[in-house]
């Protein structure tokens, strides 16, 4: 049974998703971090099969320590079992 990881809706309400992506389909993952002058914000370009690359929004942080934490947290929810 395919499995789904969720992208954050950065409009919803907190731990609503935007979109559900299968871990399988993923060609590449580029994380792009940004400043708005007081926090870090991460996107990531994602790739998947049959598709053109797309942004997806993982979250708005104080630090670019909280940032790569959530980048890792992603990386391992995608490659959770």
């Amino acid at each position: 049974m395919p499995r789904f990881v969720p992208l954050p809706d950065r409009d919803g309400p907190a731990g609503s998703a935007r979109m559900w992506i299968n871990p399988e389909h993923v060609i590449s993952l580029v994380p792009k971090i940004s400043r708005d002058g007081t926090h870090h914000i991460l996107r990531v370009e994602i790739k998947l099969v049959g598709t053109p690359s797309f942004d997806a929004w993982l979250g708005q942080f104080d630090s670019g320590v909280e940032a790569d934490s959530r980048w890792n947290e992603f990386l391992g929810e995608l490659g959770a079992d």
